[in-house]
């Protein structure tokens, strides 16, 4: 296929565009009314996904719902994707219809929750494997953007969303096994409507695991944070070890740091204070370091 027709392939199963200008010319043209929240994040195959266990929907739906928790970790409300595409000569143009199905799903998904989101436009290429990358754009209508700075000694830490769910569905999947959980890693479902409307002094998508991303927002704040395990075993998804818990990435739930009492549909997992760093009941996780990319021992 060449590749204005793959694009009219992909163009049949997206949303409409709210922009200005859509899709089609060079740029689309959009028209928000507040502040821009801007984020990109990239999957590859053969490290993110394999083709065996996640069909061109379940690739989409996940290209699109980790761009969106970024927005929403800020406060934004996510209204427009932009998505690349590599196309290596192997993939059939049922992969690719597939795929745009999986971003039109997710959108609708997100609609459902906090208002309309479109596929704006992209770019695509031949290439040795399948990427996809998207970079969303968030309006923060007149919020106040959720840093991940802002936690206080005194704070509650809490979360909202699936947590050590994708973990334990990639294991199964590894396993060459099935289970409820298996879905959740191919298709996470961040609580985007509960990210909007928490109080929080600071937030962030939890994507490399729950204790990484406890240090990330732990030194952006200047604080230190001790996790609970009796209370991250109860805000975990039913069936997970706590080890899936504490270092499984890609659940794309949400942690935050709140003043007061815990918001409706948050769990509390830990307390913020003085200090810096993160323990797990007050020893340090020395081998709870969740994902990274660069480093050979995660």
């Amino acid at each position: 296929m060449s590749e204005d027709e793959i694009l009219r392939l992909i163009g049949r199963h997206l949303p409409p565009s709210t922009a200005t200008v859509p899709t089609g010319d060079d740029s689309a043209i959009l028209s928000p009314v507040g502040d821009i929240a801007v984020s990109t994040d990239i999957l590859v195959e053969g490290v993110h996904f394999r083709t065996d266990w996640s069909t061109g929907a379940d690739v989409g739906w996940r290209c699109v719902m980790q761009n969106v928790a970024d927005a929403a970790a800020m406060g934004a409300r996510p209204m427009s994707l932009v998505v690349a595409l590599t196309i290596p000569d192997y993939v059939d143009p049922s992969w690719i219809e597939d795929f745009a199905r999986g971003l039109r799903q997710a959108c609708d998904h997100v609609a459902q929750q906090t208002g309309p989101i479109a596929i704006d436009g992209g770019d695509m290429s031949r290439g040795p494997v399948i990427t996809a990358s998207a970079t969303v754009l968030g309006d923060m209508e007149g919020r106040t953007p959720i840093l991940r700075s802002g936690a206080q000694p005194g704070d509650r830490l809490v979360h909202c969303g699936n947590l050590g769910a994708s973990a334990h569905g990639l294991a199964l999947l590894t396993a060459g096994r099935s289970g409820s959980h298996t879905s959740l890693f191919t298709r996470p479902v961040p609580p985007v409507r509960q990210a909007l409307t928490i109080p929080a002094t600071a937030m962030m998508d939890v994507s490399d695991g729950l204790v990484r991303d406890c240090r990330r927002l732990a030194s952006a704040s200047g604080v230190a944070i001790d996790l609970d395990t009796e209370l991250v075993r109860a805000a975990s998804s039913p069936g997970v070890t706590l080890t899936e818990a504490l270092t499984g990435g890609e659940d794309h739930g949400f942690l935050a740091t709140v003043p007061d009492t815990c918001p409706p549909g948050w769990r509390t997992v830990g307390t913020v204070a003085v200090g810096h760093g993160v323990t797990v009941d007050g020893g340090q996780p020395d081998t709870l370091g969740g994902w990274d990319h660069f480093d050979t021992g995660s």
